[in-house]
């Protein structure tokens, strides 16, 4: 586990990348957090001369449910320049982030974040650079491509269109998501994905390395696709967690699947259980069930959950990008 100063020095890092001197930060969080974490960013904040405004709430219930009213009033005020998610419960699919997007607002996710993912040596010590290059090249095939399909020994076969929905390199450095000039990324970062066209997802997708509501996985989480909806979610007492979820808190449009496809870039990720390194993985694969609106899609949903795929191969209208636990594009 990283200790206090060397928090405070790589929490520098997203902020260096996504504001500057004088910029007023809001930062959302909540008690299921540990608190040196929050502390540590407030005080990254300071020490780059920014403002800070931290904003301690209750966790929320599931992923993508908004934080409580206040918070989210005090989030969407126009004198913040930048707003960080570091919450214990992902809000990148909550409604808060599509009006923040529609609004040309700025915002880092981090959730999930543990001292422990900090580590300089670890993702969060990345060259964050070097990755964008990797993931504009992945980029641009999925935005140029027709269809994508991800393929795995462990029983994976899905295919997808990608017909006019573009690719996006999200490795930690601002990124235009809406015609606004909203948008924002993550830290720890390093992915590229597409959001499929709704409706044209088939086939199987097992998840066997790390999943939402679930940590670590042991029993592999089979996900049946037809016509763009999962109509089957199979396995053990993971798929089981799955079910209940969306039983008690989905609705139909939660099941809308495949609602992202992504390649992990970042080589400093081991695995830890957490999705908010996990899925950040090299050469691994999260795909995602339910809303797509933050992504440029037309699924809003109650729900957005996702499972990894440790070592996928996803082909671009037959082009290969990874296969074995690499990636193929120099």
């Amino acid at each position: 586990m990283a200790e206090r100063s060397d928090l405070v020095e790589v929490l520098k890092t997203p902020l260096r990348l996504n504001a500057k001197a004088g910029d007023r930060i809001y930062i959302i969080t909540d008690t299921a957090m540990e608190e040196p974490v929050w502390r540590g960013l407030h005080d990254a904040a300071l020490a780059l001369e920014m403002q800070p405004t931290v904003a301690l709430m209750q966790p929320r219930a599931t992923h993508s449910t908004d934080p409580e009213s206040a918070v989210r009033s005090g989030a969407m005020d126009a004198s913040n320049d930048l707003v960080v998610y570091l919450t214990s419960t992902a809000m990148a699919h909550a409604p808060i982030t599509d009006a923040l997007l529609e609004e040309g607002r700025r915002f880092i996710l981090m959730e999930e974040l543990t001292a422990r993912m900090l580590d300089p040596d670890g993702p969060a010590g990345a060259d964050y650079f070097e990755i964008d290059k990797l993931g504009q090249k992945l980029a641009k095939i999925f935005t140029e491509g027709s269809e994508v399909r991800v393929t795995c020994p462990n029983g994976t076969d899905l295919l997808a269109r990608i017909d006019g929905r573009p690719g996006r390199s999200i490795s930690g450095i601002p990124l235009v998501m809406h015609e606004s000039g909203g948008g924002g990324c993550a830290f720890p970062d390093g992915e590229c994905h597409v959001c499929p066209v709704e409706g044209t997802g088939q086939g199987v997708i097992v998840f066997d390395l790390t999943a939402h509501n679930v940590g670590a996985i042991k029993t592999p989480i089979r996900v049946t696709v037809e016509n763009g909806m999962a109509t089957a979610i199979e396995g053990g007492e993971e798929a089981e967690i799955w079910r209940k979820l969306l039983r008690e808190h989905g609705d139909a449009n939660s099941f809308n699947c495949p609602a992202e496809i992504s390649i992990g870039l970042n080589p400093k990720v081991t695995p830890m259980g957490s999705m908010r390194t996990d899925k950040k993985m090299y050469a691994t694969s999260h795909i995602g069930l339910g809303d797509t609106i933050a992504l440029g899609g037309t699924c809003k949903s109650k729900l957005r959950i996702e499972g990894v795929i440790r070592q996928p191969c996803i082909s671009v209208d037959g082009t290969e990008l990874t296969r074995g636990g690499k990636i193929l594009i120099g």
